[in-house]
């Protein structure tokens, strides 16, 4: 199994241009932005996304919501979401999600549903527990945290058992376990017939 971290803050990403209010078909993939500024880093995370079967993503909580990088992100994801209905072309398929959330305050459940109901509409599935979240000591002495998620075994296995949970579940969904040939749109519309086993 192959890996690749994108560590979005140290990217150089433009907000999003709004182009869909002003027609819903230039809002396209890939992205007006990246095809017109070379400084845009955004294609590093379409290419991210595109070219993985499990998608993770993370985020803090920032006064019960996710961070204003994620909304960035999320706004400039609609060039491959507007995909499936303006331009009928089916972008992101297959793709198994999950989240990592942290911060100093309740509310993860909050960020998880709305990361998650985005990342649906998107096109990627979920596996039951699909996400993992750690909200920081009641101290909020924020100096401390790196040194206490690295001793925390409790998070650290629950990071582990998401990423596992997400990659064993991409295993099931997008493989057929009677030929081992995996599932997509293409290899299906192909089949007249087909039947899965449970």
């Amino acid at each position: 199994m192959e890996k690749e971290i994108i560590v979005a803050s140290e990217l150089k990403l433009r907000p999003c241009d709004h182009h869909y209010s002003l027609s819903a078909k230039m809002c396209v993939h890939p992205c007006l932005i990246t095809q017109i500024d070379p400084e845009d880093e955004m294609k590093k995370i379409y290419d991210g996304i595109l070219g993985a079967d499990v998608v993770i993503m993370a985020s803090p909580i920032y006064w019960g919501s996710h961070s204003q990088l994620m909304q960035l992100i999320i706004e400039r994801l609609n060039s491959l979401e507007n995909s499936n209905f303006t331009h009928k072309k089916v972008i992101i398929k297959n793709k198994i999600g999950g989240l990592m959330i942290l911060g100093h305050e309740d509310g993860y459940q909050h960020v998880a549903g709305g990361l998650m109901n985005f990342l649906t509409e998107m096109g990627l599935i979920f596996p039951p527990q699909a996400y993992a979240a750690w909200v920081g000591e009641s101290d909020e002495n924020t100096e401390k945290d790196r040194e206490r998620l690295e001793k925390d075994e409790l998070i650290g296995d629950m990071f582990i058992d998401l990423v596992q949970n997400c990659v064993n579940f991409a295993k099931r969904i997008l493989v057929c376990p009677r030929c081992g040939e995996r599932f997509d749109y293409e290899h299906l519309s192909k089949k007249k017939n087909y039947t899965t086993a449970g």
